[in-house]
């Protein structure tokens, strides 16, 4: 199936390793050309490299912490500067700090605000206008399971997320008259460095009918679709990727 997606510009965040560094390699597999956004310059610029020679894509490499006031902008600006557009956003700050919900100090909440919640809204605001203009674009949001059905040991991510959700429905309205469509990816558990760091263990998969763990190229693979020309239909939405976990209505 061609999605569409040769010579679209991609910004990719938290792309260093895990989801995001999973879809910025669906996105250029699929021929577009990829800025790549994390914290580490090293890593970034290796992650760059190895997308370019892999796939024949021109790429570039932005070093930021996004949680830094205008570091979104910024990233947004300089992608901008070097391809000419942004087509698609694939907003992605990693998960906040896990903790029950009683046991959080407001610090931490005020921190996972920021990572979770504002980094989004700030990227979707700043590239949105420009996809507007050229009438198509497309944001899919890194998303969680916990965006539908709260996870106990996950507070933050259960309280921050579905408020996002809101927000991204809204922009979704805004603009799809404008040939842009916003979605949200929402991965259930997923073989990354992050699952080893809220504490799972592989007995998880007794709760999730597929029998096993997700892999990261697999939601890469959703990620490259809701980018995709064939995808221009779907917009506002909140898709699971979980292997049946989540038995929401």
């Amino acid at each position: 199936m061609n999605l569409g997606l040769k010579g679209r510009v991609a910004l990719v965040c938290g792309a260093s390793q895990g989801l995001g560094h999973a879809a910025a390699e669906a996105l250029a597999a699929e021929g577009a050309h990829v800025a790549v956004v994390a914290r580490r310059k090293d890593v970034v610029e290796q992650v760059a490299r190895a997308l370019a020679r892999t796939h024949g894509v021109e790429t570039l490499a932005l070093a930021a912490d996004l949680v830094e006031e205008g570091a979104c902008e910024q990233a947004v600006r300089s992608a901008e500067e070097r391809f000419g557009k942004i087509d698609v956003l694939v907003p992605n700050a990693g998960g906040p700090p896990a903790g029950a919900v009683d046991a959080i100090d407001d610090a931490t909440w005020r921190r996972a605000f920021e990572l979770t919640f504002l980094t989004t809204v700030r990227l979707a605001r700043a590239a949105l206008p420009g996809m507007a203009a050229r009438k198509w674009g497309r944001v899919v949001v890194i998303g969680s399971g916990s965006m539908v059905a709260p996870i106990p040991n996950l507070a933050t991510s259960s309280g921050l997320r579905p408020g996002l959700v809101g927000v991204i429905k809204l922009f979704a309205e805004r603009h799809a008259k404008d040939g842009v469509t916003v979605n949200i990816a929402a991965p259930g558990y997923i073989r990354t460095e992050r699952l080893a760091e809220i504490g799972t263990s592989d007995s998880i998969t007794k709760d999730i009918p597929a029998g096993r763990l997700g892999e990261p190229a697999e939601l890469g693979s959703l990620i490259a679709f809701l980018a995709s020309e064939r995808a221009a239909y779907i917009t506002g939405q909140v898709v699971l990727i979980d292997g049946g976990r989540n038995r929401v209505l």
